[in-house]
């Protein structure tokens, strides 16, 4: 049994919606513009509003993991400049015999923050 592709109402409400803009291209191109416009400037303002207030965190701790984030960036990133200049000295003094075999590594950026692991639960014992 053949499944549909499309809804046959949604593919009507698509048919007579590109009628409409064929109709509105030909007949008024400048109310499309317009309207094109209009809609681009709409979603220009919903982003602006999104990034300013609901993308805006001010929380503590929000604040102390972008600290943490730009710390392990840095120290990852100085890692990886020794890491570099000591397999560039490395190969320039000794060729192998072998080829190199590629290893996919992960790359880490944030460091784990412990906790008070030495402090014991209070329970009750039943």
């Amino acid at each position: 049994m053949r499944r549909r592709i499309v809804h046959p109402l949604i593919g009507l409400i698509l048919v007579f919606g590109g009628i409409g803009f064929a109709y509105t291209l030909f007949k008024h191109p400048a109310n499309l513009v317009r309207q094109l416009l209009f809609i681009v400037f709409i979603i220009a303002v919903a982003y602006v509003i999104y990034h300013l207030l609901i993308r805006r965190r001010t929380g503590k701790e929000h604040s102390f993991y972008m600290k943490a984030v730009k710390q392990s960036k840095k120290l990852h990133h100085e890692r990886h400049k020794k890491k570099l200049s000591k397999t560039a000295r490395a190969k320039s003094t000794k060729k192998s015999a072998r080829p190199n075999l590629q290893r996919k590594r992960t790359t880490t950026h944030l460091t784990v923050i412990e906790g008070k692991k030495g402090k014991k639960k209070n329970r009750a014992l039943f």
